[in-house]
């Protein structure tokens, strides 16, 4: 990867993490006036759980794009590896969807219980994106496992470039097992 890719990754990430902080600290400040004016605390701090929750995804979405990008320094060429990495992804998603509906259903519920029909469909959503993720991962541990482990990559034939050790995989469960 270059150096500009590697910078580039960085200040995306860097960025999403600050995002992050400034929303915290904004859920923070919101529940804090709530509760001192006593007016809708409740509303307020499920506000602010909210707001937390999406901070959290965006931190880890900020710390899946340095992981992947700038400290692994891989172009996710093997099966297995887009798999983790798409895994990784997608379970940052569907936690964020699954909290953020909870939240929502907790404040239609509360507030006006005719507009629970939403945070319901979002549920609806992390639901499907999880029985997908599961479909995934069904449907591709057969390209994984028909790829050998010796089989090398391109460029670790090169003259000039030095061999990557390889690790043995580890031996899969049977059913028997």
């Amino acid at each position: 990867m270059t150096l500009f890719s590697r910078l580039l990754y960085s200040g995306i990430a860097g960025t999403l993490l600050l995002a992050s902080v400034l929303l915290m600290a904004v859920a923070v400040a919101r529940t804090f006036t709530g509760f001192r004016t006593g007016d809708g605390a409740l509303d307020t701090m499920l506000d602010g759980i909210g707001l937390v929750i999406i901070a959290v995804a965006v931190a880890d979405v900020g710390k899946f794009l340095f992981e992947e990008e700038v400290i692994a320094d891989r172009e996710l060429r093997r099966p297995a590896e887009a798999r983790g990495s798409l895994t990784k992804f997608m379970t940052i998603i569907i936690v964020a969807l699954s909290l953020e509906s909870l939240v929502l259903i907790t404040k239609a519920a509360r507030d006006k219980p005719s507009d629970i029909l939403f945070p319901s469909l979002l549920m609806l959503v992390a639901v499907a994106a999880l029985v997908g993720l599961g479909l995934f991962q069904k449907l591709s541990q057969h390209a994984t496992a028909a790829i050998p482990d010796n089989v090398e990559d391109d460029d670790e034939n090169e003259p000039d470039k030095p061999a990557k050790a390889k690790l043995p995989r580890p031996k899969r469960r049977t059913a028997e097992a």
